[in-house]
């Protein structure tokens, strides 16, 4: 009678013990895919405000060259000069990029008259100032300096040298990846 009980015991841890190593298993294959890595979990983003928006972002490293390149669109109902852009990275430095490129044309130019509707490219060289490496999520303030051309406000004058200056503050956050 003892051993009826023994056996139903052994029955019964093997039944859960089955389940326990299937569960361990499941877990170990989750880990090995980075699933549980802290960076994965991380959403990227790239925000300015509402009607100046940020986006199609992508932080790369192309052997020792890091870059990191990003689209402004003008939603603002009247056309901007954009004259620069400043990023204070993951290590604190601050660095100013002042070049942006017209997705149409492919043209570059320290400033950028944005019509409403339109997009321009930012493309920052951070080779020297911050090494990215491969998978890692970096975090970075941005502060977008441009004209206000809205003929409400310059009337009929130039914008390139009556316009009003706007700071418009923001972040991205990027994970980094290799050029292909």
């Amino acid at each position: 009678m003892g051993s009826r009980k023994g056996q139903a015991a052994m029955e019964y841890l093997m039944t859960y013990g089955w389940a326990i190593v299937a569960l361990v298993i499941v877990i170990a294959a989750l880990m090995a895919t980075g699933a549980f890595n802290p960076s994965y979990l991380i959403a990227e983003e790239c925000s300015l405000q509402p009607d100046l928006s940020c986006g199609g972002h992508i932080m790369y490293i192309d052997g020792s060259e890091t870059t990191l390149k990003f689209r402004i669109d003008n939603g603002l109902g009247y056309p901007i000069l954009l004259e620069q852009v400043e990023l204070t990275l993951p290590n604190q430095e601050t660095i100013t990029a002042d070049e942006f490129t017209n997705p149409e044309s492919s043209t570059t130019t320290t400033q950028y008259m944005l019509e409403q509707g339109q997009s321009a490219i930012v493309e920052v060289d951070l080779t020297g100032h911050y090494d990215g490496v491969k998978g890692e999520t970096a975090r970075m303030a941005m502060a977008l300096e441009y004209k206000s051309c809205a003929p409400e406000v310059i009337g009929e004058e130039s914008c390139y040298t009556d316009g009003s200056d706007h700071v418009v503050s923001g972040r991205i956050v990027a994970r980094v990846e290799e050029a292909s």
